[in-house]
């Protein structure tokens, strides 16, 4: 996956979990899930930098579709489709750093949302 369509599709997934953290009804996913989209912007972003530092400034990101799953479907979706390949990527130590924080996070949105109502 290019490093573009990673940024655009983790932006779609943090908008889409914000749509479904202002529609819950359960505060124990309303606080994940506010959790999840506070913490990936930030990591998001970092990403984005040291790529660009260590590569090109990107020009042009692609268009993708917000998902609107499950929220616990999107973040697997997510995690298998979007962060797992990304780490097996060459990247640099820095970039596989972030990815990992990356993982961390939407795995433990995950525990949260499975396992804490």
């Amino acid at each position: 996956m290019s490093c573009p369509k990673f940024i655009a599709d983790s932006f779609a997934i943090r908008t889409a979990t914000h749509l479904a953290h202002l529609s819950s009804t359960s505060y124990a996913e309303h606080v994940a899930l506010g959790d999840f989209y506070d913490g990936l912007l930030g990591l998001v972003d970092e990403y984005a930098e040291i790529y660009m530092g260590l590569t090109q400034r990107i020009k042009n990101f692609p268009n993708v579709d917000t998902p609107n799953d499950e929220p616990v479907q999107m973040l697997r979706d997510y995690l298998t489709e979007c962060v797992r390949p990304e780490l097996e990527e060459d990247h640099s130590e820095a970039l596989k750093n972030v990815l990992a924080e990356i993982e961390a996070l939407t795995a433990r949105t995950i525990y949260k949302l499975v396992n804490l109502k």
